[in-house]
């Protein structure tokens, strides 16, 4: 992959024929005040030093908690949506 290259480019994805109707926007989701949850298990390339980021990103905004679950949940669900999943 190029330096210039996003992680899609180059690479044949299908793409879906929308957001499914039945499924929320996430920020919908997670202003609800309880929120039923599944795990989604994943490994991150260490060299990103992603653990490390965050904690520096909470420690320079004050933040006692970080809601991971719910950066991860709109990462992913913006990912899927533009490539109409």
């Amino acid at each position: 992959m190029r330096a210039q290259e996003s992680p899609s480019e180059g690479t044949p994805y299908a793409h879906g024929s929308g957001r499914p109707k039945d499924v929320p926007e996430a920020a919908v989701v997670l202003n609800q005040r309880i929120i039923a949850r599944e795990s989604l298990d994943s490994s991150v390339p260490a060299a990103l030093r992603l653990k490390k980021r965050i904690k520096r990103f909470a420690l320079d905004n004050e933040l006692d908690h970080l809601p991971i679950g719910d950066i991860v949940s709109v990462a992913l669900d913006e990912w899927l949506t533009a490539r109409g999943f």
